[in-house]
């Protein structure tokens, strides 16, 4: 699917013509946010640890999980058949663990694992 027509709410003007798609443009939110920090960082994950306030463990199950994100919407745009999903259970566990280490907040771990166990299998 491809978007056909642009339009700003704030000044009211509508552009309308064939606007190509990347695997970008459907991240959420937080993986935009996760790859702000990425880029502001170089790349270097023990400077993410400290600009999110998470474990080097979380950080590359967060990086894992967005990996798979971008290989899904790249299949989608060029019609192949989807990736095999990240596995689950060590995101899960890595969740956990910075939990019971006191890296992350009860909150931030819960919407995580609810997040993850929405993912398919």
């Amino acid at each position: 699917m491809l978007p056909v027509k642009l339009h700003c709410d704030a000044c009211d003007i509508s552009v309308t013509g064939r606007f190509a798609d990347n695997e970008f443009a459907a991240l959420g939110e937080e993986d935009l946010h996760f790859l702000r920090i990425f880029v502001l960082c170089e790349g270097r994950i023990r400077d993410m640890e400290s600009a999110m306030g998470v474990s080097y463990p979380t950080i590359k199950a967060r990086m894992a999980q967005l990996k798979t994100t971008l290989a899904a919407g790249r299949q989608a745009a060029s019609g192949g058949p989807p990736p095999a999903p990240a596995p689950r259970e060590s995101s899960v566990v890595a969740v956990l663990k910075d939990l019971e280490s006191g890296h992350i907040p009860y909150e931030w771990a819960m919407e995580s694992i609810k997040k993850l166990q929405k993912e398919p299998p």
